[in-house]
């Protein structure tokens, strides 16, 4: 730890301007950090008897977070069940959804929406500047809630790409650990300060992950609390078929939609050869295609050999230019 803390002290780590970026906000992480309080709404009660017997079981709602570009609308997934082990949906209840963010001065009122048969609303916001911003949504039934990040953009942002399962955990099994509650996943050696170096030199973390969504709260929680890194963009799939059986797929898919909001993704870190393969038919060079564990250096991917991230930030992150974005 003391040897990345002198890297740290050497190097100069906050944001910059450039003249090619210098409209190019950095992400702005701080005012969702210090939202105001949520003052939740009165609870109304379950419109279905059995959605309240439903709710006495664990909630495992999620967000799906999304980047847009600015004059773009954003759809924002909410999902909504109950139950570790059956995972069952909440079917057509109430939920009220919120959001704060950039320049805002509280939380603001998005609507009413009531789930469907798959137990997920659907909300559109639009007329959102460049910035970050945070949707809550209430189950009214018992006020429980599900969270989702908006990234807001202009052309020239970028982005940091990392995979969670044996990327930045030591452990592919360690996600099942986690999420029964038995043990937190560890963490790779030097994968907190990975992740951070780059949130310092003005690049957006974005987690791609092949977990299923009802890993989304824990994995957020996991992030934060064992790499301590802000709130940034999750993604998981929302089926087990697609986090199974076509990984690579949903991974290119996520990397595209986020370049079609015009940020550019300039690296990034997986385990595994399907890692590689989703990274570049998105595109991502192999020569920026780092890959740790058995597969390191497959496909013409960048070997990380020692199983940890101490050498490498030392030379390939302590070597990166800061990203060019602004304050």
């Amino acid at each position: 730890m003391n040897k990345f803390l002198s890297f740290l002290a050497a190097s100069t780590l906050a944001c910059s301007a450039s003249t090619a970026s210098a409209s190019v906000s950095c992400t702005d992480f701080e005012t969702v950090d210090n939202a105001p309080y949520f003052y939740a709404p009165d609870k109304q009660g379950f419109r279905f008897f059995w959605n309240k017997w439903l709710s006495k079981d664990i909630p495992f709602h999620m967000g799906h977070d999304t980047i847009i570009g600015e004059g773009q609308s954003a759809t924002v997934t909410g999902k909504f069940d109950y139950g570790a082990v059956a995972h069952k949906d909440l079917e057509f209840e109430y939920v009220q959804a919120y959001l704060y963010g950039t320049d805002m001065s509280d939380w603001e009122y998005l609507g009413r929406y009531k789930t469907n048969s798959d137990g997920k609303i659907f909300v559109d916001v639009d007329g959102l500047n460049e910035g970050h911003y945070q949707v809550k949504m209430v189950v009214m039934g018992d006020l429980t809630e599900a969270e989702s990040y908006i990234t807001v953009v202009k052309p020239g942002a970028k982005a940091v790409v990392f995979d969670i399962d044996e990327t930045l955990t030591t452990d592919d099994l360690e996600q099942v650990l986690d999420y029964t509650g038995i043990e937190a996943a560890d963490a790779r050696g030097g994968a907190a300060e990975l992740v951070n170096s780059y949130v310092a030199k003005g690049y957006h973390p974005l987690f791609v992950t092949a977990r299923t969504y009802w890993y989304a709260k824990g994995s957020r929680h996991w992030l934060s609390d064992h790499l301590g890194v802000p709130e940034a963009t999750l993604r998981t799939t929302l089926s087990n078929e697609t986090g199974l059986f076509k990984t690579a797929e949903y991974k290119t898919q996520v990397l595209e939609e986020v370049q079609a909001a015009g940020m550019e993704i300039v690296r990034a870190y997986g385990n595994a050869t399907t890692d590689i393969e989703g990274f570049a038919n998105a595109g991502v060079p192999l020569s920026e295609i780092y890959v740790v564990g058995d597969n390191a250096g497959e496909m013409g991917s960048q070997p990380i050999l020692t199983g940890d991230y101490w050498d490498h930030l030392e030379t390939v992150v302590a070597g990166t230019e800061e990203s060019g974005c602004t304050p």
